[in-house]
């Protein structure tokens, strides 16, 4: 449906696209999961199987138009440094309990929807966290 919804997108009911961030700031979009390994979050992320197909995030997101470029991936002991410079403080603990026992974050920008609708959701790997405004 995702690739459809790419390519036909004018001819199928779509969710609007969130308003833009205000101006010098960017909405990244946050998700955690537990990967064996950083190589392993890393090609769910980024690895496409072969040109005709998404990477396994893209496609499983199939409600949104992603562009990896857009994406970043911290794993083991880089996740509570992310953490800190997108969460307030005032929420950081509780952020913290809630992806308790994952090793990944997936941080994905605004910028990776290309302006298009779309909606965001858990996938088999990955817990959809929200959105998080931060400065650019």
């Amino acid at each position: 449906m995702g690739i459809l919804r790419a390519l036909f997108g004018w001819m199928m009911p779509q969710s609007p696209t969130a308003p833009p961030p205000p101006a010098g700031s960017d909405r990244l979009h946050l998700f955690s999961g537990h990967f064996p390994s950083e190589e392993t979050a890393m090609s769910y992320c980024y690895d496409a199987p072969d040109t005709n197909h998404p990477e396994p995030l893209t496609r499983d997101l199939a409600d949104a138009y992603v562009d990896t470029n857009f994406v970043e991936v911290a794993f083991g002991e880089r996740v509570p440094f992310a953490l800190r410079m997108i969460i307030p403080a005032a929420d950081l603990d509780d952020m913290s309990d809630q992806i308790s026992g994952d090793n990944t974050l997936v941080m994905i920008s605004e910028s990776a929807f290309g302006g298009m609708p779309y909606t965001l959701n858990d996938t088999p790997a990955l817990r959809y966290l929200g959105a998080y405004t931060i400065s650019s």
